[in-house]
């Protein structure tokens, strides 16, 4: 009988329930002047689903009016707030708009509302890729005398104003040409960069980067940089910018103070650094010296940055949300939806916020990049949380460091007068002494390297014929794009940038686009086609050729640096 009433109970309850669900969505809209529609500033403020958290996003922020006629903004590497009224933006250039694309009165202006894939995976156009923008939206400035650097690469990554300095110097980073740019803060003068143009380094290498991604700093100007993409380290520098250690792993690794991928990273008033180690998916903590200290699990985290109360916000890729962690790995607060509308987010790639509490967060899939402002009746509890103070109990350090020597800091350089070699013969791919994929094989699409070439040389230049295990033939995606393998390429010894049109695609921005430099030791033969961008370093020795060859794709998964054997047939 108990149950009979209970049952009957819950049935009442819940025929009470839907009458009153019925009234709250017949319930009028907030009523607006005349006969306009209701105002409807911010998408979080209805339905059932709080997107933005603690925030509301501001629709008009920023005013998208610098892409040229029939572009629209490229994917969005990077934001950083100098103050609430200078925001510095960097966007990967300007994308041509589909000619089969018919924009209607609401479209929001970013790549990923046309659902043609995210921002990624179109060719830009290098332009108008450092601004600054107002708490309005408007732009104020846009360092167009800088445009050029990015060519050969995909367009700046990260951008930041130097906390510590005085001077708001501004660094860039730029992944794919291995560098990162030191500005003064009018953007007037290139006051150096760290790395060489298109040359890429291994681990162990201190003057040179393999696609590094992030940079934070300590107060007295010592910095730190995760590096990145295809190596596996984080790289110490002092204030002027001279190497002071390394540390991480010489391949990528999952053991304690080793990366793969280490995309993020953060310094703490504790003198400490919080690496987002991405592909492992989840923070490490070392002190400023590269001793580890801790991890905790944090998704796949693009995004990595320090707050003022001393919190990490992470932006988690995986579940496309935002992430606020203690310095312990206690998650405070997660908010975030995936959408291609305002106030959802598709692939956040640097996240940063002004004194004021503005959180701004750069998409490179959606291709924008966002203002979120704290709503009015926001819970300050949501942002910030006390954290536990650090154990007293002293711990054994666990340590991958590596200090750096002079060997390491100076290198002797060849003499760039010396004749170049003749390459000129047979040569065949050496399994057995050659660095294979990850996967054991050759590798796939343009990782994958020729397992035979036919080499002619003349004074001016090189021409090479090329076969590969998988198919020889080249073929590229659906399209006939992208991931297409010439059987021959041509290099002159000018220093000169050659163009070869692509047969499969005709659009100038898929030319092979091929440069060769001799260094006085060793042949640098680089490719550019796409988004693709292949770089080998030969070097000759008797009959063996060996080549350190890097072909790497805007992802950090795709990218392949290996170190491979050709021997000379008779």
């Amino acid at each position: 009988m108990r149950r009979h009433l209970v049952s009957l109970a819950a049935v009442l309850g819940l025929v009470a329930l839907f009458p009153a669900s019925a009234s709250l969505q017949r319930r009028a809209a907030p009523a607006a002047p005349g006969n306009a529609e209701p105002q409807r500033p911010y998408v979080e403020e209805r339905g059932g689903f709080d997107i933005s958290g603690p925030y509301q996003v501001d629709p008009n922020w920023p005013k998208k009016t610098w892409p040229a006629p029939g572009y629209i903004w490229g994917s969005q590497g990077g934001v950083f707030p100098e103050s609430a009224d200078k925001v510095f933006l960097v966007s990967r250039g300007e994308i041509e708009l589909p000619k089969d694309v018919r924009i209607g009165p609401n479209f929001p202006g970013n790549w990923g509302a046309l659902n043609r894939g995210g921002a990624t995976g179109e060719v830009p156009v290098f332009r108008n890729t450092i601004l600054i923008v107002n708490r309005q939206g408007d732009l104020v400035e846009s360092w167009k005398q800088w445009d050029s650097l990015f060519e050969g690469g995909r367009g700046p990554h990260q951008i930041y104003v130097e906390p510590y300095d005085p001077e708001r110097h501004v660094w860039i980073v730029d992944d794919m040409n291995h560098v990162i740019h030191k500005f003064t803060n009018d953007g007037k003068t290139k006051v150096f960069t760290l790395g060489e143009m298109g040359v890429f380094g291994p681990n162990d290498d201190l003057q040179h980067f393999n696609r590094p991604t992030m940079i934070d700093w300590l107060p007295d100007g010592t910095f730190f940089v995760s590096d990145g993409y295809a190596n596996s380290r984080v790289v110490k520098f002092n204030k002027n910018g001279t190497p002071l250690m390394w540390w991480g792993s010489l391949q990528p690794a999952k053991g304690d103070g080793e990366f793969t991928v280490p995309h993020g990273i953060a310094v703490g008033d504790d003198r400490r650094v919080y690496v987002s180690d991405r592909f492992n998916r989840r923070i490490q903590v070392f002190d400023e010296n590269g001793n580890f200290l801790d991890k905790w699990p944090s998704g796949y985290c693009h995004s990595l940055s320090m707050s003022r109360d001393q919190h990490l916000w992470c932006y988690d890729g995986d579940h496309e949300q935002f992430v606020k962690f203690d310095l312990r790995g206690h998650i405070e607060t997660v908010f975030g939806r995936y959408g291609t509308y305002p106030g959802a987010t598709w692939g956040v790639h640097q996240i940063s916020a002004d004194s004021e509490g503005n959180l701004y967060a750069a998409e490179v899939f959606g291709g924008r990049t966002q203002k979120f402002v704290p709503k009015a009746n926001a819970n300050p509890h949501d942002l910030f949380f006390g954290r536990e103070l650090p154990p007293k109990t002293p711990v054994k350090l666990l340590t991958t460091a590596h200090p750096a020597t002079p060997a390491s800091t100076t290198a002797a350089k060849p003499n760039p007068n010396a004749p170049i070699p003749n390459f000129a013969g047979t040569w065949a791919f050496d399994k057995g002494r050659s660095q294979m994929a990850a996967s054991g094989g050759m590798g796939n699409g343009v990782a994958e390297p020729p397992i035979a070439m036919t080499i002619k040389q003349s004074a001016g230049e090189i021409a090479i014929a090329m076969k590969y295990e998988s198919d020889g033939s080249g073929a590229g995606d659906a399209q006939g794009r992208g991931e297409a393998r010439p059987t021959s390429a041509t290099f002159t010894f000018d220093g000169k940038l050659n163009q070869v049109p692509d047969a499969t695609d005709p659009r100038p921005q898929y030319n092979y686009k091929r440069i060769a430099t001799w260094d006085g030791a060793r042949l640098v033969l680089r490719t550019i086609h796409g988004l693709n961008n292949i770089r080998e370093v030969w070097v000759l020795e008797g009959a063996t050729l060996r080549m350190q060859r890097a072909a790497q794709t805007p992802g950090g998964a795709d990218s392949a640096t290996r170190n491979l054997i050709y021997t000379k047939g008779s």
